[in-house]
């Protein structure tokens, strides 16, 4: 597998990909982080999910200032995993460098995770599918675990499931890697879980990880604005989980021992989708492929009835 040296090539070393959906009050953060970058070797691609607001009009003004490439694409309101992948097709960069319409980047970020990345030795890189870090919230607190080493090189699924770190991480990845692995477009939904993705990398991929902060995560923000993909209501996402959570028990249950609680979760959850998928549950039990995802939904669907319940009284099933 051969990497491209900057001299070799007119294309930028990253893709800045940033999704957004009526956030014009926020987007500006991500340009001014962009402004500030010390590596200056990036485009970045906006991708609109039907804005109603000065969204487009921002674009275009900073496209006119900005010294580095801007590309702006509008689509219908279909989701974020939808225009994820357009970002994916469309980018030139070497690697993939996703940044929500609220966040941010620390002003070296890109530069620290291009030094990362050559850390890693030239025969070795075809393995890795990218770098990744930590991530902090507004105020400097770092979110979630640190890694146990910083270098560390592990797949996420070693990650999520052997070590058990939580929290917010960010990172980047190779292009070519994320074009083999395109979000699964499923009508009825604009919400597909993000992890997916990453998981599906792990089976032929690793990772290098570093307890370093790369991403500014605002949290707890006064202004309001509509997210790209709402999970507030599990009627309109549950198309998108079904497919998560089936994927999820159909490929990583070997793993429950390690880390039982997402598979518990997957196995409760499902019934409760599938119904608010309209979807037949003998239908999606013949998509379970191995017994084990079976007896683990049987086991769990008194845990299903009282989560029904529980989101029935707190109303979460309202559209």
């Amino acid at each position: 597998m051969e990497f491209r040296d900057l001299d070799m090539s007119d294309d930028p070393l990253f893709t800045v990909f940033t999704p957004t959906y009526n956030r014009g009050h926020t987007i500006q953060r991500v340009f001014d982080c962009l402004r500030a970058q010390t590596l200056r070797d990036f485009e970045w691609i906006v991708v609109d999910d039907g804005s109603t607001d000065s969204t487009s009009e921002l674009i275009a003004g900073w496209a006119k200032v900005a010294d580095f490439p801007i590309r702006y694409f509008r689509q219908q309101h279909s989701g974020k995993h939808i225009a994820h992948n357009l970002a994916v097709r469309e980018a030139r960069g070497q690697f993939f460098a996703p940044l929500d319409s609220d966040d941010a980047f620390l002003p070296d970020s890109l530069e620290r995770l291009d030094g990362h990345w050559n850390a890693i030795p030239v025969s070795e890189r075809p393995y890795f599918s990218g770098v990744g870090g930590l991530c902090c919230d507004q105020h400097g607190a770092i979110i979630g675990d640190r890694f146990p080493a910083s270098p560390f090189d592990a797949t996420l699924r070693d990650v999520l499931y052997i070590h058990r770190i939580r929290g917010e991480k960010w990172g980047v990845s190779r292009t070519d890697v994320f074009r083999q692995y395109p979000f699964p477009e499923i009508a009825g939904t604009q919400f597909v879980p993000e992890g997916m993705i990453g998981l599906q990398m792990a089976k032929s991929y690793k990772r290098r990880f570093v307890n370093e902060v790369f991403r500014v995560y605002y949290i707890n923000e006064d202004k309001i604005g509509a997210n790209l993909s709402s999970r507030t209501s599990l009627v309109t996402s549950s198309p998108g989980r079904l497919y998560y959570y089936i994927w999820l028990l159909n490929h990583d249950l070997a793993y429950f021992c390690h880390s039982p609680v997402p598979f518990i979760k997957a196995a409760a959850m499902l019934p409760i989708v599938t119904r608010y998928s309209g979807q037949s549950l003998r239908a999606v039990w013949k998509e379970l492929n191995n017994y084990r995802a079976k007896l683990l939904v049987l086991v769990a669907y008194p845990l299903s009835l009282l989560l029904y319940l529980y989101f029935w009284t707190r109303a979460v099933f309202k559209p």
